[in-house]
């Protein structure tokens, strides 16, 4: 096991194949991702009923240690505060 832990630097992505904000928000997570390093881990609420019900259309989600730190429209600034409050500044 490595000193920052696998499951510290997870960031689960919720959201559906069909959504085109999804996508964005995946390639925004993959630009930070250079800066800020983590794992992906998405996560397609349509194949499973009680995150599309929790969800509805209020995709996509990104969640960060049990924390929801954006949704809808994902800006990279927006995810890099919040993945330097969570996960700390250090590569």
């Amino acid at each position: 096991m490595t000193g920052q832990g696998a499951t510290s630097r997870k960031l689960v992505l919720y959201g559906a194949p069909d959504c085109h904000l999804c996508h964005e928000a995946l390639a925004t997570l993959r630009r930070v991702q250079r800066l800020v390093p983590f794992e992906i881990v998405e996560v397609n609420i349509r194949e499973h009923s009680d995150l599309a019900e929790r969800f509805g259309l209020v995709i996509p989600v990104i969640e960060v240690g049990g924390r929801i730190v954006a949704q809808s429209k994902v800006t990279e600034f927006r995810l890099l505060r919040h993945l330097h409050a969570i996960l700390g500044s250090n590569r």
